[in-house]
Order: structure tokens, then C-alpha cells, then sequence
């Protein structure tokens, strides 16, 4: 069996890129799928039997659409992003809620929209910041393994931040938010604990500069 598919995608460049974006997606199982680029248009065709490319061609669409998506979102004519396609971009795991909150934090209007992040944040910004909290998250599972997911987030934010996540952990386990038992974990809402937090050392580095300067 045999189907082509006709993907429109404008310069050879943004074709090329498309072939590679949707070489990559999951469920294609045909035996053989050619990739062709005329008039910026991409021509998929797909060889197999009719399980295979039928299984090939909804995953095919599926990726297309998600690519579009994804470059509405950089061009800055969609705010929302799909969380899946945000980790799917960095390349590893991420924490949105960390994201949404380190967006607000210097400036932007961010929230989730059940799964969809949107900000007037432009998407060179987002990315560099969820690779951050991706990067960080790595840090912190290794460093702390049995932190409860919530914690996690916590020490994320404040590493992206710039605290010292070692020293302060200690700082709560000693005034009881957090338990240290089979498993570290956060009494409150970590967001909240961290807005706090932040305020607070704002204010105390406020302080310290107007004592400076007096």
C-alpha cells in the first residue's frame, strides 16, 4: 500500500526542518516513508502494509500539526504552548509551574491553561528558561532523590534563582516544613513558600543597600 501526503511549509529551510521534526515522530511503522520538498510544499510518501502506513500517516499529521503549533508559538501569532511540546523541545523533562513562576517573576503574564502554558513571553525566553528548570531539575533529583515532587519544584526555583538550595533545605527541616523521613517532604505549597521566601530576601537585600549607602 502506498500514501502521499502533502505538507505545506514555506521556505526549503522550514521543509527541512519539518522532514526532521516528523521523521522523529512516534508511531511511524512503515516499512519505507520518502521525504521530497517542492515548491515549499513537503511530500511524504509511505510505503507498507495498510496497518503500517495508515498507523504512519495519523502519526505523521499528528507531528505536523504539533510543528505548526510550535511555529505560531516562535513567530509570536499564537501566546500558548502545548506542555508536552515545551519538554519535547528542551529534550528532557521539565517543570512548568517552575516556568510559569520564573516568567511572572521577571515581568510577564504566564499561567497554565489545564495543558497549555500562555505568556506574553516571546519563545526565545520560554525555552531558555525550561531548559534552565530541566537542566536544574537534573541537579536537584540527583542531589536530593528521596525530595517529594512538590520540594522538587521548590529547589528548582531557588537554584534557577540563585539560593543556595543546600543551606536552605536544612533551613526548613529544621523549622518543620519540611519532614525528613523515608521521604523529604513539603508541608506547604511550594510556590507559595517560595513567593515568601523571595519576598523576604528582598526586602533583607533592600535593608542591606540602604545601610550601605547611609
Amino acid at each position: 500500500m502506498e500514501v502521499r501526503l502533502r505538507l505545506k511549509c514555506g521556505s526549503s529551510v522550514a521543509c527541512s526542518e519539518l522532514a526532521e521534526f516528523v521523521s522523529k515522530s512516534r508511531g511511524v511503522r512503515s516499512t519505507q516513508i520518502i521525504y521530497e520538498v517542492r515548491n515549499g510544499i513537503l511530500e511524504i510518501n509511505i510505503f507498507g502494509s495498510p496497518n503500517e502506513v495508515l498507523s504512519s500517516k495519523k502519526a505523521l499529521m499528528k507531528a505536523y500539526e504539533e510543528w505548526r503549533r510550535i511555529k505560531e508559538f516562535e513567530s509570536g501569532r499564537s501566546s500558548g504552548l502545548n506542555v508536552r511540546t515545551l519538554s519535547a523541545l528542551v529534550g528532557k523533562p521539565t517543570i512548568p509551574d517552575v516556568v510559569v513562576f520564573l516568567l511572572k517573576n521577571q515581568g510577564y503574564s504566564a499561567e497554565l491553561r489545564g495543558d497549555v502554558l500562555v505568556t506574553n513571553a516571546s519563545a526565545t525566553l520560554v525555552l531558555d528558561l525550561a531548559r534552565e528548570v530541566s537542566m536544574k531539575l537534573e541537579e536537584v533529583s540527583k542531589e536530593f532523590p528521596r525530595a517529594s515532587r512538590n520540594l522538587k519544584a521548590l529547589l528548582v526555583a531557588l537554584s534557577v534563582l540563585g539560593y543556595d538550595t543546600r543551606s536552605l533545605l536544612q533551613h526548613l527541616i529544621q523549622v518543620g516544613l519540611v519532614e525528613e523521613n523515608h521521604k523529604l517532604k513539603l508541608n506547604t505549597e511550594w510556590s507559595s513558600l517560595l513567593a515568601k521566601l523571595y519576598t523576604i530576601n528582598s526586602g533583607v537585600s533592600e535593608s542591606e543597600a540602604r545601610s550601605k549607602e547611609s
